[in-house]
């Protein structure tokens, strides 16, 4: 398995972790409030911070399936800004970054 693979797998996996996330959030701003208004209120704050994880898990998915886009067109590993390749360790760090240390 070359090292792009191992990245590949790490980020169908992360992939799938966040899509089960984005549903579960979905579903539970879906949900039916209740009749209570001091508990609606804790809900609707609930709510916000849910939305907000949601929109950053949505965020996160999105990023994952560029880099996975960008595994199977060979353009993965390369900074979009000046071409040059981008460390292993920092992939390793943040697999779907698209930018090299120097230009991000």
């Amino acid at each position: 398995m070359n090292h792009y693979s191992v990245i590949k797998a790490t980020l169908e996996a992360k992939l799938k972790e966040l899509m089960q996330r984005a549903a579960d959030i979905e579903a539970r701003l879906s949900s039916p409030g209740s009749a209570d208004w001091e508990e609606n209120a804790t809900e609707s704050e609930d709510d916000e911070v849910l939305s907000s994880v949601g929109s950053m898990t949505k965020n996160e998915i999105q990023e994952i399936k560029l880099a996975l886009n960008r595994i199977e067109n060979g353009h993965y590993g390369k900074c979009t800004s000046c071409g040059e390749p981008i460390a292993k360790a920092r992939l390793e760090d943040l697999p779907y970054a698209t930018r090299c240390v120097r230009c991000a």
